[in-house]
């Protein structure tokens, strides 16, 4: 199956797609009163493990390879460790320990990041970015970024605050950023899958019902942080002595 439409048709189908497995999560766990976090939790995970097995079907049914997308091996980097530790700084913070908290829950927790990080990894930084590479790496960077944080908007549905969720949104945008530039500077997807659920896992772990100073001090550094990260990546990807086009895409292969 060769998929001849838009680049930009592609992307919006592959961002309405993400929302699919975790709106049917939604659903079941609504409609059958669900209350258990474990019980929760699991669903949610199921849902997004089999999001990930039709995404890696639509990988395989596409035009590209599976080593297009960034199925492959990369190198440890300095950048890393900054990362590294700004995501373990997120422990200050502390456990949170909610109603059905247990070893079982963190389990089921962990599992869940994995298939998140996998589902959501494959359609952003996989698919609607390789697709986007047919319209220029910056195209594809900044596509990506911004319908990642669009993606984040579902969260109203769900009746979350509207500034809160606001912000979820702008932060998404900086995160999908950086992961597409780490996707372009490596050449792998395979980073920004392990940085994602790592993310959520620590994200998870930490959450307060009610924000505190310091989660909100630790979330502004986050910012802070991959703002920086975000400038270092684009001035090493893009010069300002480099005459490439916006068009260009030879240098994602």
């Amino acid at each position: 199956m060769k998929m001849k439409n838009s680049p930009i048709l592609l992307s919006i189908l592959f961002t309405l797609f993400a929302l699919v497995f975790p709106f049917i999560a939604g659903a079941i766990i609504a409609v059958k009163n669900i209350s258990s976090l474990s019980s929760i939790t699991l669903i949610q995970f199921i849902a997004f493990a089999v999001g990930v097995i039709f995404t890696l079907w639509i990988m395989k049914k596409s035009k590209f390879s599976l080593q297009d997308f960034g199925f492959r091996r990369f190198k440890a980097e300095a950048w890393m460790a900054v990362i590294v530790i700004s995501e373990l700084i997120a422990f200050f913070n502390g456990i949170t320990y909610k109603e059905g908290f247990s070893a079982q829950y963190v389990f089921i927790l962990f599992l869940f990041v994995i298939a998140v990080g996998l589902y959501e990894e494959f359609i952003f930084r996989g698919l609607i970015f390789k697709y986007l590479s047919e319209k220029g790496l910056k195209t594809a960077i900044i596509g990506s970024s911004i319908l990642f944080g669009i993606g984040h908007l579902e969260n109203l549905l769900a009746g979350h605050d509207f500034l809160l969720t606001l912000l979820q949104v702008a932060f998404a945008c900086l995160f999908g950023l950086v992961c597409a530039e780490i996707v372009l500077k490596t050449k792998s997807i395979i980073f920004p899958i392990v940085w994602h659920a790592s993310h959520d896992f620590i994200a998870f772990l930490t959450d307060q019902s009610e924000p505190t100073v310091l989660a909100t001090s630790l979330y502004i550094f986050h910012g802070l942080v991959l703002i920086g990260l975000a400038i270092y990546f684009w001035r090493a990807l893009f010069p300002k002595n480099d005459v490439t086009k916006l068009g260009n895409t030879e240098s994602y292969v």
